[in-house]
């Protein structure tokens, strides 16, 4: 087999890290490391320039605890860790180095590409860090893969058929990770995921940990835990009792502090009611997976429940999980090198199970008796940005979705709805946030991009956000006054002060555009939008900012019913004496609106309100007003009335930001929803404001 052909499967762990590869017979195989063992502690001595990984590492952990870092997958997403001078990135590099070395040694060949695991519940940072680790070893890192997804396929394809669900439960000795995953046509495709990224086996034997030494300090009279030396022998005889405790029901935990020796003695029971709150947040993580399914699954809808990761053999996981799920959990011996052995099968693309597939779904490859394995990918949680949004006369920070879950990597949206806030504006950052309903929001870094000088006012600016399939984020803008990709750079993501956001809030011109046709009469529209249109206005004066509204009106043609005003009194007597006539010129009227604005100062934030209840008279030139508007930097959004009458597509193209409301009587809440960029449905729209607001002054 030529190196070309073996790509490296690995599982950089937090406690330990395994690399399998599939040979030429088309078997996964773990790669045992230069001292004879299948797994290697991701434990890092730096002391004077030198550099030692794996079991020597851990080894000298008791003498050199200062010198020694473990744990360190915990900090990938952490731009502020450092150990000994070096990063996350460089120190997972380091541990993948020496998986690299042993690999080579064992296989006698040069091996340059891998595919390496993280956690499901990975942010796109961790996921984008743990690549640049794996590049940093010098690896062409092919891609990254989820750790339960790389389980699921080792196992499915022997065992799960085809349409069936399996259930994830990854106890790592960092992380936990629950995910529901099908088999459907030969493709396995992840349903749901969720996750800690502060729950493993670490934690269990850190709870031990806490409980010796409080019975040992009555001992001593001293906690023992304030010489670094004495608290590494105290957490490895911690982790050897709590690995014991898989076979036995007691145990003891020697310790030597200060020339005395002492030992204290702890059951199973002891040990399962000091870690009982642990197993209530797996079990609560592992419910939670199955509510965030589309549709939620239930119990009776999951066919196997898997357990993958080192730490689920303490004894007290599979009853908990067995309790909760109604039936057994599958263990095997392979739980600490399964994620190893999986990716190096999808690194492969292929290999000969030791067991015929359990379905016909799987396509047999060109080699006799080889199976081709296929998976899909999704994004895990939404993504989106950060938007400054109005509730009444208050400012708030939302997340605005763009690529929601559970969408098939790799992809990529445009938003055409961002424009700049002022002429010669210098950047502006664009904050990038992965959230769900179920875990705290992971905020990446901003964008911040890098605008032409001389820019004019308003100009509009695409952004696209892409995932990869490995679930890494890339950002895009390309401003189009020029049709210049804009040059980026990568900031931390600040909290915006919202107080001085709203003492900087532009003046804002807002021109409602309302429908009088004959059918506006019936089921009292007309009264409705009437009386929103005086409730947004009064909202918009209470915003704090300098507001002015003005209304047109068009039937069979377009009149002005009140200029720009800020007097609610004046806006009220124009918009009573509205009643309806003729049919739909729309067109004229978006015209007699963009008129109305024409009168305020391009730093104004200009924006029609469109409220319709059916087509116009001429599609054609509602759709070149809508245009015009657009041309001018004036932002339009727009209101449907009744989902018959309505065409979504036509109103789309008016503008992205609209909504379709059947009940006349949400008029008010709709045109407030789409007025301060609500975060949710159809009309989620990005901020224009945003721009400044969470990015850099003009």
């Amino acid at each position: 087999m030529s190196a070309d052909e073996i790509i490296l499967g690995i599982d950089l762990g937090t406690t330990f890290s395994v690399a399998a590869y599939v040979d030429e017979r088309g078997q996964p195989k773990v790669i045992r490391n230069r001292e004879g063992e299948k797994i290697t502690p991701s434990a890092v001595l730096i002391e004077d320039g030198r550099i030692e990984v794996g079991a020597v590492a851990l080894n000298q952990a008791r003498a050199r605890g200062e010198s020694v870092v473990r744990w360190i997958k915990r900090s990938m997403g952490n731009p502020d860790y450092r150990f000994q001078g070096l990063g996350p990135i460089e120190i997972s590099a380091e541990i993948l180095k020496k998986i690299k070395a042993d690999a080579e040694l064992e296989l006698g060949q040069r091996l340059d590409k891998a595919v390496i695991t993280c956690p499901a519940y990975f942010s796109a940072i961790e996921v984008e860090n743990t690549m640049r680790s794996g590049v940093a070893a010098g690896f062409e890192v092919r891609e990254i893969v989820k750790e339960p997804t790389a389980a699921a396929v080792y196992y499915g394809v022997e065992h799960l058929e085809d349409g069936g669900r399996i259930l994830v439960c990854d106890l790592g000795g960092g992380t936990y990770d629950a995910s529901i995953l099908t088999l459907q046509d030969g493709s396995f495709r992840p349903l749901a995921t969720a996750g800690d990224r502060e729950l493993g086996g670490h934690d269990w034997t850190s709870d031990l940990l806490g409980h010796t030494a409080e019975l040992l300090t009555e001992i001593f009279g001293e906690d023992p835990r304030v010489e670094a030396a004495t608290e590494q022998a105290l957490y490895d005889a911690c982790e050897r009792l709590k690995r014991d405790f898989a076979r036995t029901d007691r145990g003891v935990v020697p310790c030597v502090f200060r020339g005395k020796s002492a030992q204290v003695e702890v059951s199973r029971d002891d040990f399962e009611r000091l870690t009982e709150w642990r197993i209530r947040q797996l079990l609560e993580w592992t419910e939670k997976v199955l509510a965030k399914a589309s549709p939620p699954l239930g119990w009776d809808e999951i066919d196997h429940v898997l357990l993958v990761g080192g730490a689920t053999r303490m004894r007290r996981v599979a009853e908990a999980l067995a309790e909760l799920c109604g039936q057994e959990p599958l263990q095997t011996a392979e739980a600490d090198t399964m994620v190893a052995l999986g990716a190096a099968i999808l690194a492969r693309g292929a290999y000969r199970p030791r067991r015929p597939a359990a379905h016909s779904g799987i396509r047999t490859g060109p080699v006799s008796g080889l199976t081709i394995v296929d998976y899909k990918r999704i994004a895990e949680r939404n993504l989106g940005t950060r938007v400054i949004v109005r509730d009444g006369g208050d400012l708030r920070i939302a997340n605005s979705p763009i690529i929601p879950y559970p969408t098939d990597l790799p992809t990529e949206k445009t938003r055409k709805d961002y424009q700049t806030s002022g002429f010669g504006q210098r950047f502006f950052d664009v904050p990038v946030v992965e959230f769900d309903d179920i875990g705290p929001d992971a905020i990446q870094e901003s964008w911040r991009f890098e605008c032409p000088e001389a820019l004019p006012h308003a100009t509009p600016v695409h952004v696209t956000f892409r995932y990869d399939k490995s679930g890494q984020i890339d950002v895009e803008a390309v401003e189009q006054h020029t049709g210049t990709v804009l040059p980026k750079t990568r900031v931390r993501y600040e909290e915006p002060d919202l107080e001085a956001v709203r003492l900087r809030s532009p003046a804002r011109a807002v021109v409602f555009a309302l429908d009088v046709s004959g059918s506006m009469s019936t089921y009292g529209k007309l009264e409705r939008a009437k009386q929103a249109v005086l409730d947004n206005a009064r909202s918009l004066f209470a915003g704090g900012a300098a507001v002015e509204v003005g209304v047109v009106a068009f039937g069979s043609q377009a009149e002005r019913i009140c200029p720009l005003t800020s007097d609610l009194g004046e806006l009220t007597e124009a918009v009573s004496a509205l009643r309806t006539y003729g049919s739909t010129a729309m067109g004229a009227g978006l015209r007699l609106a963009l008129e109305l604005l024409a009168a305020v100062t391009p730093e104004h934030r200009r924006e029609i309100v469109l409220v319709s209840d059916g087509m116009p008279d001429t599609g054609d030139d509602a759709l070149a007003a809508a245009r015009e508007a657009g041309t001018r930097g004036v932002r339009i959004v727009s209101l449907g009335l009744g989902q018959e009458a309505i065409d979504k597509a036509f109103l789309e193209e008016i503008s992205p930001e609209y909504l379709v409301v059947d009940d006349p009587g949400g008029l008010s809440t709709a045109i407030a929803g789409l007025l301060t960029q609500a975060p949710s449905g159809p009309a989620a729209a990005l901020s224009r404001a945003g721009i400044t607001w969470l990015g850099g002054a003009a």
